[in-house]
């Protein structure tokens, strides 16, 4: 992705306020949590923080500690991906480059990427570049978009009868939205990459109208809806339901 997201998205979103931008000119910082009980085949989650968040306030918030209780053969890599990644048009590349490329030399198995709020439309950026290369996604109340690309989909009645009109190849800071969404339309004729994406969000959430034209897109069991809003408290809850649903389906 050339060039960056551009920060009025994220305003229009209702996603921004007071936050940490960071620097795109350093590496990812990562907070490292190793396995509550080490398995032969080794499993990575990769997390990548909301808006305004690090790895260090994704720690504090306790989500790493609910992954590992939840599958306790799993590793545990937070990332401060934060917003000027996404602005400066890096976030994917330097994403690879530095997380998930080395994650795989070190020998592990299986890969898996979750995201809170702007996380969650991160990790779908990756998923758009690099698709079914890891083991799966896990989205917390993703942003999926722009109100006005949203009601387009919906008033087509959702992805699957959407019409994305021709798009050029490059994903840039114009399109990336609706490559984003032509991605999910492609998944109706590939049940094995839907299959690998994950859904959770609060029933009250200012988001959950748009998360629900996601989620027709998965397997049924994917998607979970709890009772709550766009905070720490419902992904943690949700966290731990849903890993531990795929520890039970992938085995430890």
């Amino acid at each position: 992705m050339r060039r960056g997201l551009p920060l009025v998205v994220c305003v229009a979103a209702g996603l921004a306020g007071c936050f940490t931008i960071g620097d795109s000119k350093v590496p990812i910082g990562t907070v490292s949590l190793p396995a509550l009980r080490p398995a032969v085949e080794r499993t990575l989650i990769i997390v990548l923080p909301g808006l305004g968040d690090d790895a260090q306030d994704v720690k504090d918030h306790g989500l790493a500690e609910v992954i590992r209780e939840s599958w306790p053969e799993a590793d545990v890599l937070l990332t401060s991906a934060t917003f000027a990644y996404y602005r400066d048009g890096k976030l994917v590349p330097r994403l690879h480059d530095e997380i998930v490329a080395p994650a795989r030399s070190k020998g592990y198995a299986r890969v898996w990427l979750a995201g809170a709020s702007l996380g969650g439309m991160g990790a779908l950026l990756y998923e758009r570049e690099h698709p079914g290369e890891l083991t799966g996604l896990v989205l917390f109340a993703p942003f999926l978009g722009n109100a006005g690309l949203l009601d387009e989909i919906r008033a087509s009645g959702g992805p699957r009868n959407w019409d994305p009109g021709p798009l050029p190849a490059e994903m840039n800071a114009d399109n990336y939205q609706r490559q984003v969404w032509k991605m999910v339309k492609g998944w109706t004729s590939r049940p094995d990459l839907a299959r690998r994406v994950w859904l959770a969000c609060g029933t009250s959430d200012r988001l959950i109208e748009d998360v629900r034209l996601l989620s027709p897109q998965l397997p049924g069991p994917h998607t979970l809806e709890l009772p709550g809003g766009h905070t720490w408290s419902l992904w943690i809850s949700s966290a731990k339901e849903v890993f531990s649903r795929i520890r039970l389906e992938s085995g430890p």
